[in-house]
């Protein structure tokens, strides 16, 4: 005799002392989830968004040259470069001028620094796709409060505009998915391994379902126990010595990062997997993060290393780098997770979309200009990834979040300070980037120089704080400025374009360079960008 098995979406296993565990997609679903016109299950689609703190170092990060479809990535992005196909690279996004910290904080999901009334878009996709979930939406972070600028520590904001707190412990992130929240260490000591309350629940599970299914829940509960025999063992290691709180010292803050970080990556995978929720934002760490990477042999902190013209050493901009690639490392085990799962007839990767990047491209100048942007995965085919869209001209964020917040099904007409969509996401038609012709030349007289031509960083990483104007048939005008040249003329903003520029020369280790700017101008863009304010 044939039996039709069929399980609710919301099923869960069931144990002792009010155990819930949620499941996974199984085929034994398929009857309780919505179908298309052909009818097709259609999986929910999840929004996860990534911050990265602080910027980053423009030569290693920027895709320079390429099209749409033909490009290399950059340095920087070598960590996540194998996931190529799932990623849509953005660029030229950002506005004009500086960034203050709180304001590139902001920016990340509000899409414009003044976007100081309503809610996050995250927030906003939450309430669409959070209806059906047991947690509408979880904020993260791996930071504690920055309170000398407390808007550096918040990137999702509720409909007033006001931050919406974190949750900086996987552990607590784990009880709060997959346990009672119950406060008492003893109760919960006491409980026993989540499995082992719903082993019973599980097993009558498995005896209906099919191979695929049973594949798919064996992985399932392997993954919720290792996570959580790690979690226990890491807290376990944490309270094993005896603490004589009179001779307390301050602890290394980074001495479990990258293990609390990677973590909460794995719970942020599981939590969408099981469909516990459908919209999550986690910060690597606050705008301006203070922390320090000691695992990784870099002994200064974050925010100092990312001022690397100000702070210029070989020294510090090789910390710097290590520190990106640690982030750019961690993004790349997010993708590579959801990757990895099932999820109805793809992977959680295909039915979702990460949003990855910072608030401010240039991490010294703090230009809000060609600020790290990309997105992973297919969101079930509202993203056609595998692509490099470099738009002609400065996209604010809120375009791509007002696009996002329509995909999502959003019934929104604006958003921050945009009211059109940003083309291209799907595979439409956008307006692509191409230098406009340019002639270039240099003249000097006097002790003075006159130069056109585009304006570039050093990719020598022994002269991160050098800059050059490339000039046809002729060496290059080398650059080398204070910093109050440097902040004063916004040279950052400045740089893949053509330009011209006057200055004093002189002698600088046998070299005639550029030492001191008198003008500079843009050929096609704006030569003053803006203030500080933006």
């Amino acid at each position: 005799m044939t039996r039709n098995w069929n399980l609710d979406r919301r099923t869960f296993l069931r144990g002792a002392a009010g155990a819930l565990v949620p499941l996974p997609f199984l085929n034994l679903m398929e009857n309780s989830v919505a179908k298309n016109l052909a009818g097709e299950t259609i999986p929910p689609i999840r929004f996860m968004s990534l911050f990265k703190p602080n910027g980053v170092h423009p030569p290693s990060w920027n895709i320079n040259g390429g099209s749409e479809f033909d490009f290399r990535t950059s340095p920087l992005m070598a960590p996540f470069a194998k996931h190529r196909d799932d990623i849509l690279f953005l660029d030229n996004m950002g506005d004009f001028g500086f960034s203050s910290h709180t304001n590139s904080a902001r920016r990340f999901l509000c899409g414009a620094h003044n976007n100081t009334n309503g809610a996050s878009m995250d927030q906003m996709i939450a309430d669409q796709v959070g209806k059906e979930t047991p947690h509408r939406s979880l904020e993260l972070t791996t930071e504690g409060l920055f309170t000398n600028q407390i808007g550096c520590s918040y990137i999702s904001f509720d409909p007033k505009g006001d931050p919406i707190p974190r949750e900086s412990d996987p552990q607590l992130v784990f009880d709060r998915l997959f346990r009672n929240p119950m406060s008492d260490p003893e109760q919960r000591k006491a409980m026993g391994c989540l499995l082992d309350r719903v082993s019973e629940d599980a097993k009558s599970i498995q005896r209906k379902t099919g191979r695929e299914d049973t594949e798919t829940l064996d992985e399932y509960l392997t993954v919720l126990r290792e996570t959580e025999k790690r979690l226990e063992n890491r807290t376990a290691t944490a309270g094993a010595s005896q603490i004589d709180f009179s001779q307390l010292e301050r602890p290394e803050s980074s001495a479990n990062l990258n293990e609390q970080v990677e973590s909460m990556l794995d719970l942020i995978a599981l939590a969408m997997w099981t469909d516990s929720t459908r919209c999550i934002s986690y910060m690597l760490g606050n705008s301006n993060s203070r922390m320090v990477f000691d695992f990784l042999g870099v002994t200064e902190q974050h925010h100092y290393l990312s001022h690397f013209f100000r702070n210029f050493s070989r020294h510090n901009i090789d910390g710097l780098l290590k520190i990106s690639l640690w982030h750019m490392e961690k993004f790349d085990h997010l993708i590579s997770k959801l990757k990895s799962y099932k999820d109805h007839h793809g992977s959680l990767l295909d039915h979702s979309v990460v949003l990855f990047g910072s608030g401010m491209g240039h991490s010294d100048n703090h230009t809000a200009q060609r600020i790290p942007v990309v997105l992973a995965g297919k969101g079930g085919g509202m993203i056609k990834t595998g692509r490099y869209l470099r738009y002609s001209e400065n996209q604010q964020l809120g375009r791509l979040h007002l696009t996002l917040l329509q995909k999502f099904g959003v019934a929104v007409d604006s958003f921050a300070n945009s009211d059109s969509p940003l083309p291209g996401l799907d595979g439409g038609p956008f307006e692509e980037y191409r230098e406009r012709p340019f002639q270039s030349w240099s003249q000097v007289e006097n002790g003075t120089i006159n130069a056109q031509g585009r304006l570039r960083m050093s990719d020598n990483l022994d002269e991160a704080k050098v800059f050059y104007i490339d000039v046809a048939d002729k060496e290059p005008v080398r650059i080398e400025i204070s910093f109050k040249d440097f902040h004063h003329f916004n040279v950052a903003y400045h740089v893949g374009t053509p330009i011209q520029m006057t200055g004093t020369i002189s002698e600088v280790n046998g070299r005639t360079v550029l030492s001191k700017i008198t003008t500079l101008k843009s050929l096609f863009g704006k030569s003053k960008p803006g203030g500080s304010g933006g």
